[in-house]
């Protein structure tokens, strides 16, 4: 699979799942919750297949500030199972924050997932 494949499948298993996929740095005025696909890093590109071998990929998740916390929780393993459908990563880490990088006067809660796709992912 290439990765514009994988993309394609991330947006489509995650609004199949009501979730707010965005491929584009989110603002002020984009609507809460919601999944940004942030940057990726290749590892390696296979010159004969033109798959990548191995795909560090960042996806960050951001909701408001005023969410109970357990339903954060909640919102975030929701992502996760949806991504899960779509791939096999080789790790994920899941980091969260309170965060100001969107212009918002009030801060948002942002948790960014960074997912190792390894192979045939």
């Amino acid at each position: 699979m290439t990765l514009s494949q994988w993309y394609e499948d991330v947006q489509t298993q995650l609004t199949a799942d009501g979730l707010n996929p965005l491929f584009v740095q989110p603002d002020a005025k984009s609507t809460l919750p919601l999944v940004f696909v942030n940057v990726h890093v290749d590892a390696d590109m296979s010159s004969k297949t033109g798959t990548l071998s191995s795909v560090g990929q960042q996806i960050d998740i951001y909701d408001s500030i005023d969410t109970p916390p357990a339903e954060w929780e909640d919102f975030v393993r929701k992502v996760k199972w949806s991504l899960s459908k779509v791939t096999r990563w080789q790790s994920l880490t899941a980091s969260n924050s309170i965060d100001t990088s969107m212009g918002e006067s009030t801060p948002l809660r942002r948790c960014m997932l960074l997912i190792t796709l390894e192979g045939d992912y």
